[in-house]
């Protein structure tokens, strides 16, 4: 088994005691966080009012029934999409008070993220794959090359670098999006259902892996899941309720 290591300076999240947020409580901080959406008849309150506090190096599960908030809330934190109204500050930045292009710049830098269905591009190898965030963050191709090569190791796929995404297993496709989620170091790694598209062994693999890496590069990690095992593999454990966060 490989030992848990430390990314290279630059290539990834540094260590809590590295960054003087050690034990603060407010690393991400969602205040009075509101979204809704517009219906065919009225408007649609998905969130309303949420408040969260996510400490450096957590681990959390996000659940609730379909339909309660959980992709929702993820793809405000990945700054996919916008609050109606609230806030969210991460590492001290009110995140949607900057603009568009601060905004892009810090969520390419500081935010990876998984879905449930990889979305690699079929054309290319698992190691192009990788290598494609750093590439169009205008990388040197070499670092990106290296780069990409250390996290498929990381990941497991050493021997698999060359293949296709037709030629790997579904466990396979997800493991190789974990680490071009990770590619650019990011600090925040955010998981939307990422074992819902997986056998059970599969997604079970895929769960250790997740909190390996937690360990590994120092990440905060937050998973919206239905996955019953994988919910209770996180420290804590986020259940949303008629719109709001309630700690489990």
């Amino acid at each position: 088994m490989m030992q848990p290591g430390r990314p290279k300076p630059g290539e990834g999240p540094p260590p809590a005691e590295a960054t003087g947020l050690t034990g603060n409580p407010g690393f991400i901080h969602i205040k009075k966080l509101v979204k809704s959406h517009t219906g065919p008849h009225k408007e649609v309150e998905v969130l309303k009012g949420l408040d969260l506090l996510v400490r450096q190096g957590d681990t959390i599960s996000i659940v609730g029934a379909s339909g309660t908030g959980k992709s929702t809330l993820l793809h405000i934190l990945g700054t996919l999409d916008r609050p109606t109204a609230g806030r969210v500050i991460m590492e001290g930045r009110d995140l949607f008070a900057m603009d568009e292009v601060a905004l892009a710049a810090f969520r390419n830098h500081h935010i990876g993220f998984v879905f449930q269905f990889h979305h690699l591009l079929p054309e290319f190898n698992a190691l192009e794959n990788v290598m494609m965030p750093a590439l169009i963050a205008r990388w040197e191709k070499d670092r990106a090359q290296q780069r990409a090569r250390r996290l498929l190791q990381d990941v497991g796929l050493g021997q698999r670098m060359d293949h296709r995404v037709g030629e790997l297993s579904g466990g396979e496709q997800q493991r190789v999006a974990v680490a071009r989620a990770l590619v650019l170091g990011p600090k925040v790694l955010l998981a939307d259902e990422p074992t819902g598209n997986l056998d059970e062994r599969t997604g079970r693999k895929v769960q250790e892996l997740i909190l390996r890496l937690n360990q590994q590069y120092g990440l905060t990690t937050l998973v919206a899941t239905h996955n019953e095992r994988l919910a209770r593999a996180m420290a804590r454990r986020i259940r949303l309720v008629d719109g709001l966060a309630v700690e489990q």
